[in-house]
């Protein structure tokens, strides 16, 4: 290997080792609402210093950080302006990643991550540890962090809906109950685009309050919205049953009970779609590996591969259909077996 070709590898580590950089630095700028504050034009930094009542030379500091990513860019008065990628953490903007921004680098969740050796070792999420109880249920318990959450979730659901709309026709079912829906914006959007459909909303009673997109306009009478547990019980009456990124968050013995579940109540005809990563082959680049590390430090939980699907959904008397790309994300069609 050449001398430059060991030095470029070197500063391709020193990039990675510094991650935790960027990530913190983006998680600030998106607390502050900096990207909402610049709008579409420049500002100096002593006006967004004030209205964010920060330090000033400490805030330039950060956005000089962040224009070097792209992230913001300076002009020649010192002023500084939106991007193409500061402006993805535009709160009104539908495809915002500003939930995720503050969630991933937020204080229960970045504790976590400073624990991972220890979860590789025992193979236990360390936020348990950390934080005297598993994740859902310090949500429960913090209301700050469960709206954190469910706005990251809801912005995630924002960002793949067309994907997944594009990818899957739903129009040919009847009745839809979308398990562990969060806060509705998957089926909103389902619902919108096939006006003879019918949905149900089943998450937890505290996340389902927040559905109010549910509730009024096109689709008021064409949904129902249930508080309920789904280790406890799904609502039967539907043809098919959708799930995003729910199983991931589960460990196999969990996610099992969740999918028996939800294969008890539905019909012989049925139809089960899981919205989820599935790994990619080894050494292939895959966000879904790294997020892996995410459910493994944080909820105990696993992305998975095609054969782990496929075993996963054999055990709840499902058979694996077939696998549709839906954005970075795949739509995993299962029928009862």
């Amino acid at each position: 290997m050449s001398d430059y070709s060991v030095e470029a590898s070197r500063m391709q580590m020193m990039q990675f080792i510094h991650g935790y950089i960027s990530s913190q630095a983006i998680y600030v700028a998106a607390k502050l609402g900096l990207a909402d504050l610049i709008r579409d034009a420049p500002r100096a930094v002593k006006e967004l210093a004030t209205e964010t009542k920060t330090h000033a030379a400490s805030l330039r500091r950060l956005l000089r950080a962040l224009a070097s990513l792209g992230i913001f860019a300076e002009d020649a008065n010192g002023d500084f302006n939106n991007t193409p990628l500061s402006l993805t953490l535009r709160r009104d903007d539908p495809r915002s990643v500003h939930g995720a921004a503050i969630m991933y680098s937020s204080p229960p969740i970045w504790s976590s991550w400073g624990q991972l050796c220890e979860s590789v070792m025992t193979g236990q999420p360390s936020f348990d540890r950390i934080h005297g109880t598993p994740f859902f249920e310090y949500l429960d318990s913090h209301p700050d962090d469960a709206a954190t959450f469910n706005a990251a979730m809801t912005s995630g659901s924002s960002v793949m809906v067309s994907a997944i709309l594009s990818a899957y026709d739903f129009s040919r079912f009847r009745r839809v109950v979308d398990v562990g829906g969060g806060q509705g914006t998957l089926l909103h959007a389902i619902l919108l685009a096939n006006p003879k459909l019918h949905g149900v909303l089943v998450d937890l009673p505290p996340v389902v309050a927040g559905a109010a997109s549910l509730r009024n306009g096109a689709i008021g009478n064409r949904c129902e919205i249930v508080g309920v547990d789904f280790f406890q019980s799904i609502p039967a009456g539907a043809d098919a049953y959708v799930m995003k990124h729910v199983i991931h968050d589960w460990n196999d013995e969990d996610a099992l009970r969740i999918l028996s579940n939800c294969r008890r109540v539905m019909p012989v005809d049925g139809t089960l779609l899981l919205v989820e990563w599935v790994l990619k082959p080894s050494n292939q680049p895959d966000i879904g590996k790294l997020l892996d590390l995410n459910m493994l430090v944080n909820l105990g939980g696993l992305n998975r591969t095609e054969v782990e699907f496929q075993s996963l959904l054999r055990q709840a008397s499902f058979s694996l259909t077939r696998i549709i790309p839906a954005g970075p994300a795949s739509i995993i069609e299962s029928t009862p077996s």
